[in-house]
């Protein structure tokens, strides 16, 4: 069993109360964190699991730094959330970013048949 230190463990924190720093073209910012391979592969794995901290192997065959990078990444677009667990943190999609990328395609190839 794993002894409790009291303190949190090594983590992004996606937990502060401050706004999210989403510029006016929230698509642009979308698709421009999805052009990123990394992002696209940590997109994937949380879309099936929430991810849970600490995680100094890495995330989804991704080492440490490129699975920070990537949550840094995600959270720039608005594209993750976070939740504290104790003394870790759990991030998650922030799926109302996801439906807002969906009704934007959705614009764009019109109305279906």
């Amino acid at each position: 069993m794993a002894e409790n230190t009291g303190k949190p463990s090594r983590h992004i924190c996606l937990t502060n109360r401050n706004p999210l720093g989403i510029s006016d073209d929230p698509e642009l910012d979308i698709l421009a964190a999805l052009a990123d391979k990394d992002v696209l592969t940590m997109a994937r794995g949380l879309a099936k699991e929430e991810a849970r901290s600490p995680f100094p192997e890495g995330l989804y065959g991704m080492d440490y730094r490129s699975t920070t990078a990537a949550i840094r990444r995600m959270k720039a677009a608005g594209l993750i959330s976070s939740r504290r667990d104790g003394d870790d943190h759990v991030y998650f999609l922030n799926a109302p970013r996801f439906r807002d990328l969906e009704r934007f395609i959705e614009s764009l190839i019109g109305p279906k048949s």
